[in-house]
């Protein structure tokens, strides 16, 4: 885990010094994404900064739950399944008119997979400090029975319509849908990544305005 948090600040840190132009972009949808058995509808923003006319830097975030009847040998009745995706993202709009913007995407970073136990409960501590003084919040959260993090790489076509624009912002909405393919490598505790390789699917709505 160690190694992880460095690449994370990596991940993070690097719209902050390539971007230099004025122009940003909101991505916020909900995406097919696969899960042990099948897809699932998922939460997927992205955030980027353009770099010149056409080329956009920044970073994705997917989040999807799954419930299942079953313990994948684990001392459970049932499991429930978490699936975070933390990527590093670059566009290019190589089609960019007043009404219709049609992109090629790149994104790479890691795939986090976790198994719980719903029905049983840990007690996990935290502290924060405040003007100085350290306090501790103890919380009850899911049993974990599995951790484990893939590398992701995903690769498709975001094509966005406009809505509607707001002058005095020079801020346009866009219907956005996106299409791709995802790639997942590692081995898990109990589950390949190649399991995850497989399409994916986004459909929700672009903010596209100066800073």
């Amino acid at each position: 885990m160690k190694k992880v948090y460095p690449f994370l600040a990596f991940l993070l840190s690097c719209p902050l010094f390539f971007a230099q132009k004025e122009k940003l972009a909101f991505y916020f949808g909900a995406e097919l994404q696969p899960t042990i058995y099948k897809h699932q509808p998922a939460i997927h923003v992205n955030g980027r900064s353009y770099i010149n006319d056409r080329i956009s830097l920044g970073g994705a975030l997917s989040f999807t739950s799954k419930r299942y009847n079953e313990n994948f040998g684990y001392a459970a009745d049932r499991t429930r399944s978490n699936h975070i995706i933390l990527n590093f993202l670059a566009q290019n709009d190589f089609i960019n008119t007043k009404k219709v913007v049609f992109s090629t995407y790149l994104s790479t970073g890691l795939y986090f997979f976790s198994l719980v136990n719903p029905d049983e409960k840990t007690t996990e501590i935290t502290h924060n400090e405040v003007d100085g003084v350290w306090y501790e919040n103890e919380y009850e959260v899911p049993k974990k029975l599995s951790r484990s993090i893939f590398y992701n790489m995903q690769g498709g076509l975001d094509f966005s319509v406009k809505l509607t624009s707001i002058d005095d912002d020079d801020l346009g909405i866009y219907l956005t849908s996106r299409a791709g393919y995802q790639f997942v490598f590692g081995n898990g505790d109990f589950i390949n990544g190649n399991q995850f390789t497989k399409p994916v699917f986004s459909l929700g709505v672009t903010f596209k305005g100066n800073k």
